[in-house]
């Protein structure tokens, strides 16, 4: 295993000219196919063809486009189902993009990549992945990536509702049913509640200096998120079902697990603790060696 990561991190870093490039291309065009997956209204953005020159084009762009056009894609298509929706979304994305600037949080992938890991059904992994290596910051585009992704399940659901108004009387009904459900979705704000503790939590223990503290981290980040997410349903009375969660989780640990051992893997057995000193300080410096294959090593 040791021998294939390094086989892996070898060839990716000696070929990053275009391994990054294809990288975002993949990336992109997965969180493209997603929206249209669940809202493809729009016949053009639709278009396999579309989606995947907008991958292309992100390609050379740096990752923060990405989520630029994940947006585009859900306007567009918020465009071709009603005004209504429109409406709706104009004013969502423009709240996501006034609370990502105002914070200057960063990761903003993170706000394309939270809804395709919705859907693939291991969301959990990525408040894992953000505390272990992004940082508290990383709360920020991950909250926005939730809302988002419940706007476009709710975009799914009510686009039929909204667009069979009339009169001015019923549209602004509508209007307002809209907006009050949508920023009072219960299941939303257990899930970013969730995700916001289990980063916190992971970040946390992991800059704690103790042996396997990233696997410990990643651990208790998975719990946390669980436990949080099923008292959170509770409270609000909303449907919940440990088992139904149980596949995500499982999943989610095995591939935080995974992620530690590719970019965090140490031999602790060979911990070495040194001293040493100048004119204006001693330093103690505890020095744990990366595990790396025989063949490396000798």
């Amino acid at each position: 295993m040791l021998r294939v990561k390094e086989t892996l991190q070898k060839f990716y870093t000696e070929n990053d000219y275009w391994t990054i490039p294809v990288t975002k291309a993949i990336t992109a065009f997965l969180c493209f196919l997603t929206v249209n997956s669940r809202v493809g209204f729009s016949d053009v953005l639709s278009n396999p063809l579309i989606c995947f020159a907008a991958a292309v084009l992100c390609s050379f762009l740096p990752w923060t486009c990405i989520p630029v056009f994940f947006c585009i894609f859900i306007l567009g298509n918020a465009y071709a189902a009603s005004l209504e929706i429109t409406l709706v979304a104009v004013v969502v994305l423009l709240l996501a993009s006034l609370i990502q600037s105002a914070f200057r949080a960063g990761h903003a992938v993170l706000i394309a990549l939270v809804p395709l890991f919705f859907y693939i059904h291991i969301p959990y992994v990525l408040p894992v992945i953000a505390g272990l290596s992004l940082g508290l910051m990383s709360i920020v585009p991950i909250s926005i990536g939730i809302m988002l992704y419940y706007f476009i399940e709710y975009m799914a659901g009510h686009t039929a509702v909204a667009a069979s108004q009339g009169d001015i009387t019923a549209m602004a009904t509508a209007y307002a049913g809209l907006f009050g459900n949508l920023f009072k979705d219960k299941e939303a704000i257990v899930a970013i509640l969730a995700f916001a503790l289990c980063v916190v939590v992971v970040f946390i223990i992991s800059q704690i200096p103790f042996d396997e503290s990233w696997i410990v981290a990643a651990g208790a980040g998975i719990l946390t998120t669980a436990v949080t997410t099923f008292f959170g349903h509770m409270h609000f009375g909303l449907e919940t079902s440990f088992i139904d969660m149980l596949p995500g989780l499982l999943l989610s640990c095995i591939v935080s697990i995974a992620y530690v051992f590719a970019f965090h893997a140490v031999d602790y057995q060979r911990t070495e603790r040194l001293r040493f000193e100048d004119d204006d300080y001693v330093y103690f410096v505890k020095a744990v060696p990366k595990l790396k294959s025989e063949d490396e090593d000798d």
